[in-house]
């Protein structure tokens, strides 16, 4: 662990959900701000007080890994986080919400116009910004699109001092939308140090004991909401051999899509082949994405997937769909395969290659591939570039001319061949 040598200064963090909710996100601000608290940042995050699936549950103060937590409850407007206007550094906002993000951005604003902004802004979308819009009812769509590509990108324009965009592609969307180009720099997601331990060793006798219970199975790892597509999968795990398996590890977030998907599975008779685990995390999440025999992610849309890093770094071949963020990651033949979103018979096809040339030249090629890439990109890294990008800025809070001139991007120097 870093020893604290210097102060440098107060970050407020504003993202709906945190810890001990888990997800893309929050994972991220956990892994990323507790080192940059290590680093000598006082941290603290407003967060509500809501799980995924219960509400002013959590809660009013509580600290996890140095960073201090203050939640509230979320109402129709969101919530007002309480910061200290005149004392903080930086103000991060996480996710791109219409409330409470509109309060805060406004309020820098005003203080802007009256001189008064002495501290730097800076936003991160985890692709909240351009998201899929299927995912929302007619009304949210319409009221979401109009706020977000008008008073969202003037407010961008006028007050964020950087948005950090989580990939390349993340970052041509936000601009093509409107937003400076100047602004915007990429410094991508990571992994948690367990990755790169002894998870054969270090994994409890519980999951051990989970595992040897599976038999044969491919793994997806993720929420349970609708923008991850699991029917895809579970309708070409119809089609598989029915020694197979499919092991789903994630928080529920969407109580009517798990009992869409809950229906599907007992029509298609796939009861005892289709498991919903639950929350796993820390090195028993390594473990059993590594006794898998691939990774799975047919997700609709992504910006940039934590769970493929995982897959990566336990040598798991994933299938993923071809929606441009995952192909960005995911290269055919080289660390694994992509497929139509909603093309469950080409993935049915390509995971029974796959399981039917394990242990072939060039599956064993392909899986020293998936390591290899994992390989420096852990969150600590990760938190690295972004506690150089906010040391700069915090010098020099409201002018953008120089931020977004360095990339953070490891990406598009793997696989160049």
């Amino acid at each position: 662990m870093n020893i604290k040598s210097e102060k440098l200064g107060h970050i407020d963090i504003v993202q709906k959900y945190f810890y001990p909710v888990v997800a893309g996100a929050e994972t991220n601000i956990l892994e990323t701000y507790s080192v940059l608290a290590e680093k000598g940042w006082d941290v603290t995050i407003h967060t509500s007080k809501d799980t995924f699936t219960n509400k002013n549950y959590l809660p009013n103060t509580d600290e996890v890994r140095s960073i201090k937590i203050r939640r509230y409850p979320f109402k129709w407007y969101g919530y007002l986080p309480s910061i200290n206007w005149k004392n903080t550094n930086l103000v991060c906002l996480h996710n791109f919400n219409i409330f409470p993000h509109f309060h805060i951005l406004f309020k820098a604003l005003f203080l802007k116009i009256l001189g008064k902004k002495n501290f730097a802004l800076v936003l991160t979308p985890h692709g909240g910004f351009t998201p899929d819009w299927s995912i929302f009812n007619p009304i949210q769509k319409i009221i979401k699109i109009v706020y977000h590509y008008t008073a969202g990108i003037l407010f961008i324009n006028l007050v964020v001092d950087a948005v950090r965009a989580v990939s390349e592609l993340e970052k041509s969307e936000i601009i093509e939308k409107g937003v400076k180009p100047e602004l915007v720099v990429v410094i991508e997601n990571g992994i948690e140090s367990e990755a790169f331990e002894d998870v054969e060793t270090k994994a409890s006798p519980e999951i051990k004991k989970i595992v040897e219970g599976l038999g044969n199975y491919i793994i997806q790892v993720g929420r349970i909401h609708p923008i991850k597509n699991y029917e895809t999968a579970i309708k070409a795990l119809a089609i598989l051999p029915k020694n197979l398996k499919f092991v789903i590890v994630g928080p529920e977030d969407d109580n009517s899509y798990k009992k869409y998907l809950q229906e599907l599975i007992e029509k298609l008779g796939l009861q005892d082949r289709v498991v919903f685990t639950g929350l796993i995390k820390g090195i028993d999440k390594y473990y059993i994405i590594k006794k898998a025999g691939m990774m799975i992610l047919m997700s609709i849309k992504e910006a940039y997937p934590n769970v493929i890093n995982e897959g990566l770094s336990q040598g798991l071949i994933c299938i993923v769909s071809n929606n441009e963020a995952l192909t960005y990651l995911i290269k055919n033949g080289i660390n694994g395969y992509c497929i139509g979103i909603r093309d469950h018979k080409a993935l049915a096809k390509k995971i029974d290659f796959v399981l039917k040339n394990n242990g072939s030249k060039f599956i064993k090629d392909m899986q020293k591939n998936c390591v290899n890439f994992s390989l420096g990109n852990s969150w600590r890294e990760v938190a690295d570039s972004m506690n150089s990008l906010y040391k700069q800025i915090v010098k020099n809070p409201n002018s953008s001319k120089d931020i977004g001139i360095q990339s953070y991007s490891r990406i598009n120097h793997q696989y160049n061949g």
